[in-house]
C-alpha cells in the first residue's frame, strides 16, 4: 500500500498488529476501552473508531513514517 493511502485507510485489530509486528513490536487490543496497545510499554497506538477498526494515520504514526 501507498504511504498515502495507508494515511485514509482503516484497518481492523488484526492488520494493525500484523503491522507492528513486522516492525517488531508486539501490540494488543486492550479490553477496558479497546485501545491498540504496545504489550511492552502500554502505550497507545490508536484508538478505535468505528467498530473496532483503527486509523491507519495513527498506526503508521506509531511506526515512526
Amino acid at each position: 500500500m501507498r504511504y498515502f493511502d495507508a494515511l485514509e485507510a482503516t484497518v481492523t485489530a488484526a492488520e494493525a498488529i500484523d503491522e507492528c509486528q513486522r516492525h517488531d513490536i508486539k501490540a494488543c487490543v486492550r479490553e477496558s476501552d479497546g485501545a491498540l496497545i504496545e504489550e511492552d510499554t502500554g502505550d497507545v497506538i490508536a484508538m478505535p473508531i468505528d467498530e473496532g477498526d483503527y486509523s491507519g494515520e495513527d498506526v503508521i504514526g506509531f511506526l515512526g513514517y
